[in-house]
């Protein structure tokens, strides 16, 4: 049993573009309509995978349509503060600077440029002091 969230977007190809970059996600497969919208794309990063889709109002609504999200994707990475540098460097905007959690992990909060909220955790050991680039 598994369970794949399916993010709804208004630019799938660009959204894919940007997972690659900041996550080192991979593309599976992609559907494209005749006029050139995703109707479905499978990513993968790590051994995780989501899906990915243009906004079809009869199917899905984007993230921006709705003025936001009420889901929080949580992520780990090898490194949280480089993550969240590249995210930031790509357009995403800071909800949260990274941190230490009480919970364990070293997290931050980013909203991506499609309206997806994002947190970015490395699972806490000993971490050097990182400085983050101040993003949106």
């Amino acid at each position: 049993m598994s369970i794949i969230p399916m993010l709804a977007v208004h630019d799938a190809a660009a959204a894919i573009s940007f997972y690659q970059s900041v996550f080192g996600a991979t593309e599976a497969n992609r559907m494209v309509t005749e006029d050139g919208k995703t109707s479905h794309a499978e990513i993968r990063v790590g051994d995780a995978r989501f899906m990915v889709a243009d906004e079809f109002p009869e199917h899905n609504t984007a993230a921006e349509t709705l003025g936001g999200t009420p889901v929080i994707l949580y992520i780990t990475v090898e490194d949280a503060l480089e993550t969240v540098n590249n995210a930031l460097a790509a357009g995403a905007a800071m909800l949260r600077e990274v941190a230490a959690q009480p919970h364990g992990d070293l997290v931050g909060k980013i909203k991506d440029p499609f309206g997806h909220v994002w947190m970015i955790a490395e699972p806490l050991k000993t971490v050097p002091q990182k400085k983050i680039i101040q993003g949106n």
